[in-house]
């Protein structure tokens, strides 16, 4: 890509870390409701991560979810290209302006469907969140976490002979049907939206892979 200098002016390091939407901390002991005991048990393991990271560029946390790193940091580090760059892609047709507004329509765009992907950064919500929440709590204070209350004198002893274990959802108890199919209903719903952003982000990705520098 042949870059061409940007007019407009480029946001201070300052103003752009304000811009930040969401953060993906190399530290676990950074997290307030941890007390100060449990943050000193675990800064060994903040500073073997800052180690790798410096080393390799990612550390063992990143590993356990690659999933969830690239749809925090990804957008963010194209939001960053997106507020602080020079250029545009060379094959941009038309006036120098109208290029430089494509280009930033387009990362605009690419961080928006990566943020949208992401179920902690998504603006859509479950609807019956709250209220399944409730039922759950309800549930578990009547039933046991997975219904051990429900089960008769005849599914323990079988459960003991066949060393299995029966576990109840709140689908199996008719007081609790409704809410219980709404919210999963409106889950498919959300999951289904949330792939289809990260389809279509991965689409402009792909399609500017080469692009994304400055």
């Amino acid at each position: 890509m042949d870059t061409v200098k940007r007019i407009a002016k480029r946001m201070s390091p300052k103003e752009n870390r304000k811009s930040y939407k969401e953060e993906c901390s190399v530290f676990l002991s950074h997290r307030k409701k941890e007390s100060l005991w449990e943050r000193i048990s675990i800064w060994k393991e903040d500073v073997i991560c800052i180690y790798q990271r410096l080393r390799y560029g990612y550390c063992y946390r990143d590993i356990w979810s690659i999933d969830q790193w690239f749809l925090t940091v990804v957008p963010n580090m194209i939001h960053d290209l997106r507020v602080n760059s020079h250029g545009y892609p060379s094959f941009f047709e038309g006036p120098e302006e109208e290029n430089i507004r494509k280009w930033d329509r387009i990362l605009g765009r690419m961080e928006f469907l990566f943020r949208e992907a992401n179920e902690d950064t998504c603006r859509k919500k479950n609807l019956y969140e709250e209220e399944h929440d409730l039922a759950q709590e309800e549930f578990t204070t009547k039933y046991g976490m997975f219904g051990e209350k429900l089960k008769t004198e005849e599914e323990i002893a079988r459960e003991k002979r066949e060393h299995t274990h029966r576990l109840y959802m709140m689908s199996d108890v008719p007081e609790y049907v409704e809410i219980s199919g709404k919210w999963l209903a409106a889950e498919g719903e959300l999951r289904e939206y949330r792939d289809q952003c990260l389809k279509q982000g991965m689409e402009l990705m792909t399609k500017y892979f080469r692009n994304l520098w400055d």
